[in-house]
């Protein structure tokens, strides 16, 4: 179970802050590998879409906030994810998982501005390894970097307007690509059309704003259907903004969880999920990648682990402590 575990959270960092949060540019170099376009997987993300509501303009002077990149812009970000993991087994305390830290260069561009400024988007991760750890087993290393390899050609092209909602996401990922993480993917592209880097309200705001964005999670293994995200102006400037963000999330209802990479016949149900996220971000309006920001997740998880061919039930309880810096050159 570690293997799916580990690729979830790879898909959830390329969710959260690689594919919607930020802008895109070209690797120059020739693909290894002719890529493929995952198929129909944001069909479902046309029915919700975000909703922005202003709870406090802030203090004056307010100015509207809007996104603004000249067609040719060019970006390099770099992430770095630090996870730690540890869980019980039927009460019995398992191993912690400290993983090595995991780095991602992100070159972006914007490849078009349409008249209504819509911008066209293109994100190639050129860089994609495990940062050197001694503490961490050779052989965990190995596998990570096995699998982190192809990402290398992973491309994705979409749109996103002046407020910050993106439409229109596509994702190329090449023939090699670990099944697992494939279909992970596929799992989480039918929400990102309603989960941007930041939506920004429509109306002007001022330090002290605050605003809620509310989106439908159409596609999900998890009991939540809707995540919802505080905004905060920290500090604003002529051509950035810098925001505090929240989000706090908790369901008690039970869910079935077709986990990628589990054995065949394996089933797990969950019981309970909860996750709270605090960060910081400071966005550039000329830029559609953040400039920096970092990000701080807590997630709980009890779900029951039913074994092929036995009714027997394992009770297991999960805690993943994630930690996320970005920083662009």
């Amino acid at each position: 179970m570690k293997k799916p575990v580990v690729l979830s959270a790879i898909v959830l960092l390329i969710a959260g802050w690689g594919i919607t949060p930020p802008s895109p540019s070209v690797n120059a170099q020739t693909p290894l590998v002719a890529p493929q376009t995952l198929p129909d997987a944001t069909e479902s993300a046309a029915e919700a879409k975000s909703t922005i509501v202003l709870l406090d303009p802030g203090a004056q002077p307010r100015q509207i906030l809007r996104f603004k990149p000249a067609a040719n812009t060019k970006q390099t970000t770099v992430l770095t994810m630090n996870m730690d993991m540890t869980g019980t087994v039927d009460g019995q305390v398992m191993p912690n998982i400290n993983m090595p830290a995991i780095q991602m260069t992100i070159e972006s561009e914007v490849t078009q501005v349409e008249a209504n400024g819509d911008a066209q988007i293109k994100v190639t991760y050129t860089d994609v390894d495990v940062v050197s750890d001694k503490t961490a087993p050779p052989e965990l290393i190995r596998t990570l970097r096995s699998q982190l390899q192809p990402l290398q050609d992973l491309t994705i092209t979409f749109v996103i307007d002046q407020q910050g909602i993106t439409k229109d996401v596509n994702v190329s990922v090449p023939e090699d690509l670990d099944p697992n993480l494939e279909q992970l993917l596929q799992q989480m592209l039918g929400s990102l059309e309603q989960l941007s880097a930041v939506p920004f309200p429509e109306e002007a705001v001022g330090v002290g704003a605050t605003w809620q964005v509310s989106s439908a999670v159409p596609v999900s293994e998890l009991p939540l259907d809707q995540i919802q995200v505080l905004y905060e102006v920290e500090d604003i400037e002529d051509d950035q903004v810098t925001l505090k963000m929240s989000m706090q999330q908790q369901s008690q209802e039970s869910s079935q969880m077709d986990l990628p990479g589990a054995p065949p016949g394996v089933n797990f149900k969950v019981q309970s999920f909860a996750t709270q996220s605090a960060g910081t971000m400071t966005i550039g309006f000329d830029r559609i990648m953040p400039l920096n920001g970092m990000m701080s997740t807590l997630s709980n998880m009890e779900f029951l682990l039913t074994a092929p061919e036995s009714e027997q039930e394992t009770l297991m309880r999960m805690t993943s402590s994630v930690q996320i810096m970005m920083d662009s050159l």
